[in-house]
């Protein structure tokens, strides 16, 4: 039985595929960098989180390190295309993912959850843009006061929320039962200086209506517009008449 001759230069490797010397080179290069860079990345965290726990952070409570090494096993490209170095084969090496993360409350969809955050490192200081609302580098213990006044504000966020809703039910049902005829409606406004806010908008079939804003601190509804439709039919002499025949202030 004659064995086949290959090119000595040339190296058998998974499943048959040929590799020049060159090739076999880059191929252990790119395995030895990349368990480098992921046991190299694995030190760093193992760093950035002794900082943390250092500056009175408590892992599972304030922060999770989720940074773990796999082996995978995927076809990768290396080499060059302009000089026809190019080649694609599938190796087996290590490889990082995760990392860590805050962990706090946030008001999101209308739900309270329990959230993490991203956070960076740099020169033994930290950022995390959700939780200081900008973008800059603070010290460890700066940061850790800035998560808990953030998740004590999304809390109360959701108290309000609920507050509101519950105000709004209650409001909707009272001027159902006492005007049944009329429509009750939830509508969006938008001023300058409050933003956009809801209204109940109680209208009724000649087109008149009464839009309430709601006071969650006094747990009750204020006139916010209203608007008469009869009165705006009049014409001017209607309208002085009518002001002609009311009361004096008093």
């Amino acid at each position: 039985m004659n064995e086949e001759i290959k090119d000595p230069n040339q190296l058998d490797l998974f499943a048959g595929i040929l590799l020049t010397p060159e090739q076999d080179k880059m191929v252990e290069e790119f395995i030895k960098n990349q368990n480098h860079s992921a046991f190299l990345a694995e030190k760093r965290i193992q760093q950035n989180e002794r900082l943390l726990v250092d500056n009175g952070f408590i892992y599972g409570m304030d922060f999770i390190n989720t940074y773990k090494i796999e082996t995978v096993t995927r076809k990768v490209t290396l080499g060059q295309r302009y000089n026809n170095t190019q080649f694609e084969v599938e190796l087996t090496y290590e490889m990082g993912s995760g990392g860590i993360s805050l962990k706090g409350k946030r008001f999101y969809t209308n739900k309270l959850e329990d959230s993490t955050f991203s956070i960076e490192f740099d020169g033994g200081k930290v950022q995390s843009p959700t939780i200081q609302d900008q973008y800059r580098y603070i010290k460890p213990s700066t940061m850790l006061e800035k998560l808990k006044v953030f998740s004590s504000r999304q809390k109360s966020l959701f108290e309000e929320y609920k507050k509101k809703t519950s105000l709004k039910q209650n409001v909707i049902e009272k001027y159902t039962k006492l005007y049944p005829n009329a429509t009750i409606t939830v509508k969006d406004e938008w001023t300058k200086y409050s933003g956009s806010f809801e209204v109940i908008e109680v209208k009724f079939v000649s087109g008149s209506f009464v839009q309430f804003r709601l006071d969650t601190y006094r747990n009750t509804e204020y006139m916010y517009k209203k608007y008469d439709a009869e009165v705006d039919k009049m014409t001017s002499e209607e309208l002085l008449e009518r002001f002609s025949k009311q009361e004096a202030l008093k």
